[in-house]
């Protein structure tokens, strides 16, 4: 069937010259301890290598060009569940890709035995006169595996569904193991060892690996699994990449490339801005928001090449560079909302600072939030951060910002009676009305989309806006206007008051400067101070 593992892979060899077997005692003792491992079961490891020790440009070169080990899953497994989630991958529909496993089941014990050293101890125990559990043709039997590697899909019109299974918290262990899509018997005491291939489906699917064992009141195993996608035997650094995740090293090494050659962009304008005397705190700002997001693209190039090589990367790296979108993404937001309220371009006084603090803590807090709340769900789902609460504050948010935003234009242009500073509040509101929206209106579109392109594309896609947003902010004024739109010598040294204050107080009692009084070219024009009227004459009286 399309989509499924090839047959023929139950007959995969098993490594057993690499057992590590148990001798039996001479004595017959039956009450040995079963071999096993202590750890956190449903945690996952982490290998550790020279690399930590490497400059970061090392990494980032030697990850590019490294061997690919495909996606990798390590842990180690000691829990009282019989059926245990492991890992799940999003396999291409090329049919190309493959699932290396290398599993050590602990030895069970039952009444004394163990399972592995069966046929020895059996033998043993007839010598010492044991027949009656025991007999010379039992010793020849293999007992049969008790333990699974088993195989889901997220198939919706078939009964072997992920969802349908995993919810289902009625179902026994041995239903749960008949419905998987696919059974891989295992052996205890030995390592297990496998190369599992994948045939052609019409699209990309989620594969879910469990490991179940029915008999038994716990499971002790180590547990080491290779995902590897289309391109795996060319050695590509895309192969380990599940497909909703395959994109993202190129995005990162487009992105970091195309940051470096803005920093020159941004580099220029600010040394621009400089010797003309109007570089201000907004520009400091709109830099260090761009710097974040420098430093975020870098510490992703890392995690992500590095991700190439052994399926693992730095997840810590990962961690700290969103730490720096957000970092960047509240002073960007914070420079917007202050140009809107006209701070160094019509005013020099910032009112109202606790209301941009307040607003900068809300949306860290709402991060935070949907930081937690990704790592807290259940990882046998399959996640979209904007389908939780936290995403959708975070799209109201936005839209709540939006007006603010608009609001807080409006007022500024009102005011603002220059008409180069007009013209600039005009392009500067229509260019970021729709930065604010862009967000609430790619979640509408990418709610439809299969869950494998959801997160990959909205990342593009966002990390695009951004980009253009820090070109286009200072090409908001040209070469010629850029002093009379940054210059705070005529500004106005006061809050800027409320549209509907502007309104009730007359432009006189404003104190509005003189340079915003508005001028006629070329002067008033001369006054005949001899000069002489009849109105009444003007308008045909007495005459």
């Amino acid at each position: 069937m399309s989509g499924d593992w090839r047959e023929g892979h139950g007959g995969a060899c098993h490594d057993h010259d690499t057992a590590g077997r148990r001798e039996a005692g001479a004595s017959g003792t039956k009450g040995t301890e079963p071999i096993g491992w202590r750890g956190d079961g449903w945690s996952r490891g982490r290998r550790r290598s020279g690399w930590d020790l490497l400059p970061f440009v090392m990494v980032v070169l030697v990850g590019l060009l490294g061997t690919a080990q495909g996606k990798t899953f390590e842990t180690v497994i000691d829990t009282s569940d019989q059926w245990v989630y492991l890992d799940k991958f999003v396999f291409d529909d090329t049919g190309n890709g493959v699932l290396v496993y290398e599993i050590e089941i602990a030895e069970a014990e039952k009444n004394g035995i163990s399972r592995s050293d069966f046929t020895i101890v059996c033998k043993q125990e007839i010598q010492q006169g044991n027949t009656t559990n025991f007999t010379m043709s039992s010793c020849t039997q293999v007992p049969n595996p008790s333990t699974y590697l088993l195989f889901y899909n997220d198939v919706m019109d078939e009964k072997h569904e992920w969802r349908t299974v995993y919810e289902d918290r009625l179902m026994s262990c041995e239903d749960k193991v008949r419905w998987a899509r696919q059974p891989v018997p295992l052996e205890s005491g030995i390592i297990n060892r496998a190369t599992i291939p994948l045939n052609e489906a019409s699209l990309p699917r989620f594969w879910y690996v469990v490991l179940a064992n029915c008999r038994s009141d716990s499971i002790n195993a180590r547990v080491t699994i290779w995902f590897k996608n289309n391109g795996w035997e060319q050695n590509s650094i895309t192969s380990e990449f599940s497909y909703d995740e395959q994109g993202l090293l190129e995005m990162t090494i487009f992105y970091f490339a195309t940051y470096t050659v803005g920093a020159f962009f941004m580099g220029g304008v600010m040394y621009r801005y400089m010797e003309k005397d109007v570089i201000h705190e907004i520009h400091w700002m709109l830099l260090g928001s761009f710097a974040c997001y420098w430093t975020m693209h870098l510490l992703f190039l890392i995690h992500y090449a590095k991700y190439s090589q052994d399926g693992m990367g730095y997840e810590w790296l990962g961690i700290f560079a969103r730490c720096l979108e957000v970092c960047g993404l509240v002073i960007f937001i914070n420079c917007l909302l202050l140009i809107a309220r006209g701070w160094t371009i019509t005013t020099n006084k910032l009112s109202r600072k606790s209301e941009n603090v307040f607003l900068s803590v809300i949306i860290v807090c709402i991060y935070v939030a949907l930081f937690f709340s990704e790592t807290m769900l259940d990882p046998a789902y399959s996640h979209y951060i904007y389908d939780s609460w936290p995403g959708y504050l975070l799209v109201a948010m936005q839209i709540f910002l939006l007006f603010l935003f608009l609001s807080l234009l409006h007022r500024t242009a009102t005011f603002e009676k220059r008409v180069v500073k007009r013209a600039f509040y005009k392009r500067f509101g229509a260019i970021f009305s729709l930065w604010f929206i862009q967000l609430p209106i790619f979640v509408a579109i990418a709610s439809v989309m299969p869950v494998y392109y959801k997160a990959k594309v909205m990342l593009g896609i966002q990390w695009g806006v951004q980009l253009c947003s820090f070109l286009l902010l200072p090409a908001l004024s040209t070469t010629k206007n850029t002093h009379e739109i940054y210059s705070t010598e005529n500004n106005y040294d006061a809050r800027i008051p409320s549209v509907a204050r502007q309104q009730r107080v007359l432009p006189s009692a404003m104190q509005i400067p003189a340079s915003q009084m508005g001028s006629v070219p070329g002067g008033l024009p001369p006054v005949n101070r001899q000069m002489q009227a009849n109105l009444g004459r003007a308008e045909g009286y007495g005459e």
